[in-house]
Order: structure tokens, then sequence, then C-alpha cells
């Protein structure tokens, strides 16, 4: 076993600390009381660069004593810097192969396999530790061991229920940071807020004013229970999304199973292919969905496939292998995964994308979790995924043609089945929950949904101070001229917003008597 360790993680999981606290613990022990640890800054690194900084370096590295040799972030001036590498390799080997001299430098995952891949020698010459997350439980601990040093000067009454509350938040909103670090600075924030308003405990009040200040959720978002939104979605898709109550019922019903811990908890929270012709409201539900859901407008992702039509795309998705062009950049589904992994993600059009991307899919939808190009594996366990596709529309408004009325798990099963099956392998249309058939949408439809556009106008041009009053036979009769199956509601939308701007612009440039 080696003299030396790479430490290995995510910047704030406690490389440092680890370090810290394996020496007092090392101090203890009478064996190892005289054993020193020097701790160099990684900016000693790129001094190497000067003229003559190699030997000094190398003089003082010769008269170290008994110790352990910390380089803290090490890749930050190393990665992809391979001639300053090559001075690293020659100049610590004397202090590598020293017995009395332990050599700790900690790194990210990606450094390090940068390090591994460019120079093994060197890795080889280290025990590499790779640290990993650590449950809420351990969290909890970690923040109650911190909590004197933090409170020290505050002396606020900081529960049991308030660590809890912290740590939740933390794991809820990843943009925070990295556990713990992201906890204890979420703490020290909530503390130093207690003590300006003049609290003498931590309340729940005084968390979410911080954790709204940092994520810019609203506060009334933070403070509901988390079932809320399940609880009331399909009262509230059906507000917005009009006439399509029976796709609606599906994905809340399936949502509501999976927050309540019926589902397989190793998949994503749910996953929809969405059907019909367009403007019928499929990605009005999808962005409905996430905001009642997440309630943030980072929470949604739109992928549109038609971009993804080539098979070497699919890096842009997952991210460039290892010595690629692009490898740090990682991809765009898996830093999307990993930014906001309570988060909606749409794949428009998805039947556009190229057949290698439907592979990637597989593994999401089944096992919750994708592999990045960097060897990394991203949970998707707390997402929901939903596709759109215009296969089978035809048969779609056939079926509406005809009867005006449409069942849809019989008209999946008996006409478009069939259809999805020539342009997806049938494994993949399997890994989804439901597929779901959002009709066409008859002049009632677009009736109700000019109401919606107009009450948005109105609020959009508040300052305004205008209200729309409109004819409903009137109304009425307009719309049937837009009143087409395969175009949905996009036109009628189109229509309400040219015509009331229309009507404000006139109103604004006519001269006041």
């Amino acid at each position: 076993m080696s003299n030396n360790a790479l430490i290995v993680g995510p910047g704030g999981i406690g490389k440092s600390t680890l370090v810290y606290g394996w020496m007092r613990a090392l101090r203890e022990d009478k064996r190892y009381h005289s054993l020193a640890l020097l701790q160099l800054d990684v900016e000693h690194l790129h001094a190497l660069g000067d003229t003559g900084a190699e030997e000094r370096f190398s003089e003082a590295f010769a008269l170290l004593p008994s110790c352990v040799l910390f380089v803290d972030d090490f890749g930050r001036e190393t990665y992809q810097n391979a001639a300053l590498m090559q001075q690293i390799c020659r100049l610590y080997k004397q202090a590598l192969r020293r017995p009395d001299v332990h050599v700790v430098l900690a790194l990210e995952p990606h450094e390090y396999e940068w390090l591994l891949r460019e120079h093994s020698s060197f890795v080889r010459l280290f025990e590499t530790v790779l640290l990993k997350n650590q449950n809420a439980n351990e969290h909890a601990r970690i923040l109650r061991a911190t909590l004197p040093h933090l409170n020290s000067r505050h002396r606020i009454i900081v529960s049991d229920d308030s660590i809890e509350e912290v740590i939740s938040y933390a794991e809820r909103y990843p943009t925070l940071g990295q556990l713990p670090r992201s906890a204890i600075h979420l703490l020290d924030e909530c503390l130093s807020m207690s003590t300006s308003k003049g609290r003498r405990s931590l309340t729940s009040d005084s968390i979410a004013d911080v954790v709204e200040a940092k994520t810019g959720v609203p506060r009334a978002r933070l403070g509901k229970d988390e079932l809320h939104g399940v609880k009331v979605l399909e009262e509230s898709l059906n507000e917005r999304v009009i006439d399509q109550k029976s796709a609606i019922a599906k994905i809340a019903a399936s949502l509501q199973r999976a927050k309540l811990g019926l589902r397989n908890p190793k998949r994503p929270l749910g996953s929809f292919l969405l059907l019909g012709p367009s403007g019928v409201g499929k990605t009005e539900t999808a962005k409905c969905v996430a905001e009642i859901m997440f309630g943030r407008s980072e929470s949604f992702t739109r992928f549109d496939m038609s971009e993804f039509q080539q098979d070497h795309t699919v890096q842009r998705l997952i991210g460039a292998p290892a010595g690629y062009i692009g490898y740090e950049e990682g991809g765009a589904l898996t830093n999307a995964l990993r930014k906001e992994p309570h988060s909606l993600i749409l794949l428009d059009e998805i039947e556009k994308a190229h057949p290698k991307i439907f592979d990637i899919f597989l593994q999401v939808l089944d096992d919750g979790r994708i592999s990045s190009g960097q060897n990394e594996t991203v949970d998707a366990t707390n997402a929901i995924f939903m596709a759109t596709s215009n296969v089978g529309v035809a048969e779609i408004l056939e079926a509406y043609g005809k009867n005006g009325g449409i069942d849809d798990d019989s008209l999946v099963a008996k006409s478009v089945m069939p259809v999805l099956a020539q342009t997806f392998r049938l494994e993949f249309i399997n890994r989804f929950d439901s597929i779901l058939v959002f009709k066409p949408l008859a002049v009632p439809s677009l009736v109700k949904i000019a109401h919606l556009e107009i009450r948005k106008m109105e609020k959009r041009l508040a300052k305004h101070h205008v209200r729309f009053e409109v004819e409903p036979d009137t109304l009425e009769e307009e719309l049937r001229r837009f009143a087409d199956p395969r175009f949905g509601a996009r036109p009628a939308k189109r229509f309400i917003e040219e015509t009331c701007e229309t009507l404000l612009m006139r109103s604004l440039l006519t001269p006041s008597v």
C-alpha cells in the first residue's frame, strides 16, 4: 500500500475536512505524535513556471521533516496543463518515495479522470480514495458537529427539526451547491439572518427567507407541503389546458402514485409519450406540470429533438468521451439533470432524433439514471420525462373525423401502436408509463382558449390598465375560421394576440380629447 493518497470528490463534499480529521486522529496516537501537517496553496504549482523555481522547490522538498504534505484543490492549476504536470512529476517523485513523507492531493472527479488517463504512472504512486455523497443522517451529524463553531457569535437556539429542514432544502435545490458544504453555508446564513432580526431561535420562516433569496423560489411555494402540488395537479392542469381531461387524469394519477412512494423508486417520477396534432396542448401541459410540481421556471428543460438527427449528436446530450473535443463541457441532458434533478425534461418531436438517441432513454426511463461521457452516473429518479410526437396524427385525425370522440386506450391499441412500431422499437415505447392521446380541438374549445389568452393579454398589458370586452357570439363566429383539427389552437391564439394588440395600439395612438 502506498504512503500517499489522492482524495477524489466534488467540491464541497469534505475532502479537506477528511484530511484535517485524519491528522487530528493521528496526532492522538503516540507513534505519530511528531508527524507534522504541511499544506501548500495550489498557487505554488503555478509558480513552477518561474526561472529556477523547480530547483528551489527540489531543495525545499529535500529538507522536508517527517510530515503529511497536503495540496488542496490540486487539479485547479494542473488540469489539462501537460507541461506543468511534467514538472510536478519530476519534482514530487523525490518526496513520494520518502517513507516519512506522505503526499496527499485533493482533486475533483473530472480532474482525476484526466490525470489517470494522461499521467497514469504518477497516479500509481498513490492510493486513491473516492468520496461518495453522504445520506441525510450523516449530513445531520455533520451540521450538529459544525453548529457550535457557526453559532459561537450568534447564540441562536437551533432545534433538530431546523437542522433537518436545512438539509432538506440543500438536497432539494442542488443550485445551492454540493452537500454538506451547501447545508453548512445555508445554516450559517440562517443564523446571521436570525441575529440581524433579533430572533432568539431559528425558525422555518427564517430558513425559507434565506432559501428564497438564494434560489429565487417563491417563499409561498417553499412553505407548501411537497404533496400539495400533486393533490391539486389534475384540477390545476384542467384550468390551464383545455379539453384534454383524459390525458391529464392519467398524468396526475401516475405522478400521485410516484409521490406517495407506490412506484418503483429506481425509475423517474413519471414518463409520458404525448401524441396528437400540433397546437392541442402537449407542450403547454409539460410546462404546467413542471411549474406545479417543482415551482420554478428553471425546472423545465426543452430539447428540440430535430437537432439530434445525426448519430454523433448523442455526445451533445451526454457529453463527449475522454480525449475528444468538448469533454470537459459535459452534455446538455446530463448537465440539466445535475443542475436541476427535480425537473421536467421535454423531448419535443422525438421521432426526429437518431435511433442512437433512443438507446440513451432506454436506460433513463428504466433505471432512473444516465451514464455521462465522463463515465459518471447522473441520477434521474427525481425527474419527469415527457416526449411529444407527431407519429400517429393521421390516425388520430381520422378517428376524430368519424365520431368526434376518441377512446384513448382503444385508439392507441388498434390504430396508433402499429404506426409507432414502425418508428420506434417496441422496448422503447414500453418504457413509458403512459401513451397519451391529445385530441383535436373543436370550436367550443377554441372559445375557452381564447378567453384564457385574453386574460393573459390583460395581465401582460396591466401597466396600460386595459380590459377587453368581447361579444360571445362574435368571438365564436370569428374563431370558426380557425377551426382546423390539424393546427389546434395556435391560429386562434395568434388572432387574439394580434386583435388585442391592435386595439390597444389604436387606443394609445388616438389623441385624447
